[in-house]
């Protein structure tokens, strides 16, 4: 029997860079989003201020500590309307890509509404929609109104701006 060399090399090589790859996906996605430096807490406020979001306040529950790439934070008060949840996306180079703010409405009738506005750095880009979402779920059973809704109407920035103030949000929170 002969033994292929160029074959058997080939197959360490490829063995070689899926474990490379495995090992260094899996070593990125067990930092914390502080040891990634993607640490977009309240030390980042002067530079939400800049692009003109809103801040994260001191209050605020962190609910993903541990990803590096994705953070959440959601507001401990659950009396309606309020600024329910901030969502934070930082790039794989621990640099701002996108921030995504929930405000969550008064119920009318039986049905809840959302206003979900969504900013992009590398596009410089808002993207804002009025939704029909679920009932928030009861304390303790899983989280609130998180479930993307039915969208309604896509907003402008100042028509966002506009709905929020009727529901007496103030969407820049300083």
């Amino acid at each position: 029997m002969k033994i292929n060399y160029k074959k058997i090399l080939n197959y360490i090589i490829i063995v070689l860079l899926f474990s490379y790859i495995f090992y260094n996906w899996n070593k990125e996605r067990d930092l914390s989003f502080e040891q990634a430096g993607t640490d977009f807490t309240q030390a980042y406020n002067t530079e939400r201020k800049k692009m003109n979001l809103p801040i994260l306040l001191n209050n605020w529950n962190n609910t993903h500590p541990i990803n590096y790439k994705i953070q959440v934070w959601e507001n401990p008060d659950t009396i309606l309307p309020l600024h329910s949840e901030k969502t934070v996306v930082a790039t794989p180079r621990a640099e701002f890509e996108r921030e995504i703010d929930r405000y969550n409405l008064k119920k009318i009738g039986d049905k809840f509404y959302q206003v979900v506005i969504k900013y992009s750095k590398s596009d410089n880009l808002w993207t804002c929609t009025l939704r029909e979402t679920e009932p928030p779920v009861k304390k303790g059973k899983g989280k609130g109104l998180r479930s993307a809704g039915k969208i309604i109407s896509e907003l402008t920035l100042e028509q966002a701006n506009d709905t929020l103030k009727k529901y007496g949000i103030e969407r820049l929170n300083y």
